[in-house]
């Protein structure tokens, strides 16, 4: 793809985000590993019904959206599952090591896993069907508009469902439940959770964004001036690279915490 066409704002506001999940590590390593009193804000209603579900909802919509930009989804979802399966083996391996209980079972690779595999199935369901569906002069019509309306349902339903279920997760949750958000009693403590419900919905919400909005596979905004797009280079590599940053950031800043002191394994 021509560099100049890239979706830019789609790095940018998925580094953003992820940058901002960093600090989040950051300051919850600092607070509660650490044992210092400060960062009392992630404690707070704010960035718990504000900020971080605005910050998550973001980086999974993009997600959705680059299902768009994939040449093959198939093959990027059982990356992302090798990537997740490691990523929870390698933090049940520290949280025995450190005798902290931050398990990963369930986290946002997971998710991206199972909703990349989704719509990869989704979109070879569509591939093989197309033939049936053509417009008044015999031409095939790539997308279905009752499957896609159906997406949109089903994303409406399964965000909603988390306001249903609320409340009552603990009577019916299992270990075998945890990924769709039930959790068990006396679970143990995990370092980074996020369900299928309602996480799943927005994930939909953005892959219908993607092949609405970006039909093209390019940006939105092609006439950016150069000055603006300089300043979002920063973010844009964060972006690009997400995958990695969000693998070494926390094994970053754990390391720098242990050799100054202020941690020991």
């Amino acid at each position: 793809m021509d560099r100049s066409k890239r979706a830019f704002e789609l790095d940018f506001l998925r580094g953003f985000s992820i940058s901002m999940m960093i600090l989040h590590h950051f300051a919850f390593d600092i607070r509660y590993l650490v044992g210092k009193d400060v960062f009392s804000i992630i404690e707070s209603d704010l960035f718990d019904q504000v900020l971080q579900p605005i910050f998550l909802i973001i980086f999974v919509l993009i997600s959705g959206i680059c299902c768009q930009f994939s040449r093959d989804n198939f093959k990027r979802a059982i990356k992302l599952l090798i990537v997740a399966m490691a990523f929870s083996l390698v933090m049940a391996v520290f949280s025995f090591v450190s005798k902290e209980s931050l398990f990963v079972f369930f986290n946002i690779l997971h998710l991206l896993t199972v909703g990349t595999f989704l719509f990869a199935l989704y979109d070879l369901w569509e591939r093989k069907t197309a033939h049936n569906r053509l417009d008044p002069c015999g031409n095939e019509i790539r997308h279905s508009v009752r499957g896609e309306i159906m997406i949109l349902i089903l994303a409406g339903v399964i965000i909603y469902s988390d306001q249903l279920f609320r409340g009552i997760g603990s009577d019916i949750g299992s270990y075998a439940l945890l990924p769709l958000g039930f959790l068990p009693d006396n679970y143990l403590g995990m370092g980074d959770y996020l369900p299928l419900i309602p996480w799943l919905g927005f994930f939909f919400i953005g892959v219908m964004v993607g092949r609405f909005g970006y039909a093209d596979k390019q940006s939105l905004f092609l006439r950016t001036p150069s000055w603006i797009r300089r300043l979002f280079v920063p973010l844009e590599w964060v972006g690009r690279n997400s995958l990695l940053v969000y693998l070494i950031h926390q094994p970053i800043i754990l390391g720098v915490l242990y050799l100054l002191g202020y941690i020991k394994f």
